[in-house]
């Protein structure tokens, strides 16, 4: 595939033994209906970004012919597929005009054998244990610079349990096993709260923080949970991160007023503590003038074993031979069809989202929570996990469901962890449809070698970044990010403790807090600094997670969820320092809409530095950055430019950037 919006990696060479599912005709791997006007290129007129030009090389193949959901999923020709013509060097092409939108497609070799698109990293599964690949015509994100926009947000993950602690009571739960958050790993409930995160709301405003994300708010699990590998971790944990639910039998007969009515995790506060914190974030002066969206984690892939509803509602939950599949032990966890059907741990019951009513109930309940609280978006927990029908149905309900979103959409993030298959990462993403974007982690990946590591090299990451931007499709907002709650803290990395950037949370790493101590030094914080500059002016939305703005030590999960440190008083000169720059940050971006909405011009680049500007809503953000430990000298274009953190003017020309350091300049007045 040549000619879309999707970049090309190269020709792939398929030898002919590819193996397939036929794809059905009454609708196609995915379960969608065709289009209406399903044939390709049978308008009168076509625009010419309709033009799609494919290629399969297979000097093999007797014939190949493409199908897909702009073909009704047409298994023949006789019945509308595609016929592609071979050339001298083996390659078959076509190239037709499409109907604008997503499309899903494969080609047919040998008549029989249905393969995804090789040259075209962005697939979806079919369904049946393979994948259709996806291309998206004709759809683009228009450039407005007026009102509330997505693509200005920074976001801040806050878990409520280790945030902040409005009465200094907490409920433990019998069993879990406890700890000193405050300085190491906890697996009990510590104390933070709904009340707490709401008195905590000015501050993330002054940090320019533009979107909060709740950890899951919802009734949860109430007795202590062994780890998912009890061979490995002997240790007992409490629901306190909020992903094991624990929902009571909901009858969602009348969507609006559900019996009996959800419930908050009692521990973390009330239904009226958490309006209460939605409503203040939303009435706060915030750096973008238009308040602090918010979004709740939701987790749909499984409930508590204790639950009502699994009590209720056996039927509703996958077993296999009358019992769980386990994704850990089994090693299940990208399996064509368990994946998305096995069982975190065996009290965690997996959802049967074949299961028409199993679904609708999940896609009932998200919608009510979402409504009910008047939130902005969802972090959907483990994606990839459930089938795709669940999301394109939560996506119809909340279409419907959700009149005149900020910004023009409900905002949906989800979270499939792979650092390095971001055609699995992209075919997800479709804001019309599915998510809006995910979290970037390739991003986060190839930004920590780039910056962290000491053969780092941004001229790498530049060239990365380029294609990166465009990769996830049009309309597509992803979110980038350096720190989350699922590895080690950000810190460790940048002070070189942790050398390989794409290191979990293990036993050895998550237990053993005496190993990751708070850094004393300057330069880890310096770094993460960097990386948070990347970040911050850069495309997408930046994610930072509690404790982050501090350079927070902590090893793996549960390590890396100690309690946030309030008190100035023991933090270091380092830490208050970085917490600077982030705020100057986040307020840069909130005030120059060329950042989030324009286009990135790399302008120069090596090992150690970068240079590049932001253009669009009628101004240039020019970024320059050094990541090296010793001076570096960048060339800043020609003009007039003032130091948007310091106000200091500036001249184009040769300027010399210290160890560790980043400029951002606008135009001068």
């Amino acid at each position: 595939m040549l000619r879309s919006q999707l970049p090309l990696l190269g020709a792939a060479i398929l030898a002919g033994c590819a193996t397939g599912t036929p794809a059905r005709s009454d609708g196609g791997p995915d379960g969608s209906e065709p289009p209406a006007d399903a044939g390709p290129g049978d308008s009168a007129t076509t625009l010419p970004c309709q033009d799609v030009a494919f290629s399969y090389a297979d000097r093999t193949a007797g014939s190949v012919w493409i199908s897909g959901t702009f073909l009704g999923w047409a298994s023949t020709p006789a019945e509308g597929a595609l016929v592609m013509e071979r050339g001298s060097d083996g390659v078959w092409t076509l190239t037709v005009a499409l109907p604008p939108g997503r499309q899903l497609y494969k080609m047919i070799v040998d008549r029989e054998t249905w393969v995804e698109d090789p040259t075209n990293p962005v697939r979806v599964p079919d369904g049946y244990g393979g994948f259709n690949s996806v291309i998206d015509v004709c759809s683009e994100l228009p450039m407005t610079c007026d009102g509330f926009d997505w693509r200005d947000t920074v976001m801040y993950f806050a878990m409520v349990d280790r945030f902040f602690d409005s009465d200094g009571a907490s409920d433990p739960v019998p069993g879990a096993t406890d700890g000193d958050a405050r300085t190491g790993p906890s697996g009990q409930y510590e104390g933070g709260d709904l009340p707490g995160v709401e008195q905590k709301v000015p501050y993330l405003a002054d940090l320019g923080v533009t979107a909060l994300w709740l950890s899951a708010p919802y009734e949860a699990r109430n007795s202590a949970g062994a780890a998912i590998d009890p061979g490995t971790d002997g240790r007992s944990y409490s629901a306190y991160h909020g992903y094991w639910p624990s929902p009571a039998d909901v009858d969602y007969t009348d969507p609006s007023s559900p019996s009996p009515r959800p419930r908050v995790e009692s521990r973390i506060g009330t239904e009226d503590d958490l309006r209460n914190l939605v409503q203040s974030a939303h009435a706060v002066t915030s750096a973008n003038g238009a308040g602090i969206k918010v979004l709740f984690d939701y987790v749909m892939n499984h409930v508590d074993i204790e639950s009502g509803l699994y009590a209720a509602h056996y039927d509703w939950f996958a077993r296999r031979d009358g019992s769980f599949a386990l994704c850990g032990p089994e090693d299940l966890w990208d399996d064509p069809y368990w994946g998305t059907r096995c069982a975190f741990t065996d009290y965690l019951p997996p959802f049967d989202f074949d299961n028409p009513a199993a679904r609708a109930w999940s896609v009932a309940d998200a919608v009510w929570w979402a409504t009910a609280l008047g939130i902005d978006g969802y972090r959907l927990d483990a994606i990839k996990h459930v089938p795709l029908r669940w999301l394109t149905d939560l996506r119809t309900a909340l279409g419907s469901a959700v009149a005149d979103p900020a910004g023009g959409r409900f905002y949906m993030v989800g979270e499939t962890f792979t650092y390095d298959d971001r055609g699995l990462i992209a075919g997800f993403v479709d804001p019309a449809t599915m998510l809006d974007g995910q979290f970037d982690f390739p991003f986060k990946a190839r930004l920590c070698e780039a910056v962290f590591t000491d053969a780092g090299r941004l001229d790498t990451f530049a060239d990365w970044a380029a294609g990166n931007d465009g990769f996830y499709g049009p309309g597509a907002l992803m979110t980038s990010w350096i720190g989350n709650h699922d590895v080690p803290r950000a810190i460790h990395f940048a002070s070189h403790q942790i050398g390989n950037c794409r290191e979990g949370s293990h036993v050895g790493n998550s237990w053993t807090p005496e190993s990751y101590s708070q850094p004393t030094d300057q330069a880890p914080y310096e770094r993460l600094g960097v990386a948070f500059a990347i970040m911050m002016t850069n495309p997408g939305i930046p994610l930072i997670y509690y404790g982050d703005e501090v350079g927070l030590a902590g090893g793996g999960d549960p390590d890396n969820r100690r309690m946030m440190p309030w008190d100035d008083a023991v933090l270091n000169d380092h830490q208050r320092a970085l917490r600077d720059r982030v705020r100057a940050l986040g307020r840069i971006r909130a005030e120059h809409r060329a950042i989030g909405r324009g286009y990135r011009e790399s302008l120069a680049a090596d090992q150690d530095t970068w240079v590049y500007r932001m253009v669009g809503c009628d101004e240039v953000v020019v970024v320059a950055i050094n990541r090296a430990d010793g001076d570096r000298t960048v060339t800043i274009p020609d003009g007039a430019w003032v130091d948007l953190i310091t106000d200091a003017a500036v001249a184009g020309g040769a300027r010399t950037l210290g160890p560790r350091s980043f400029v951002v300049l606008g135009a001068a007045p």
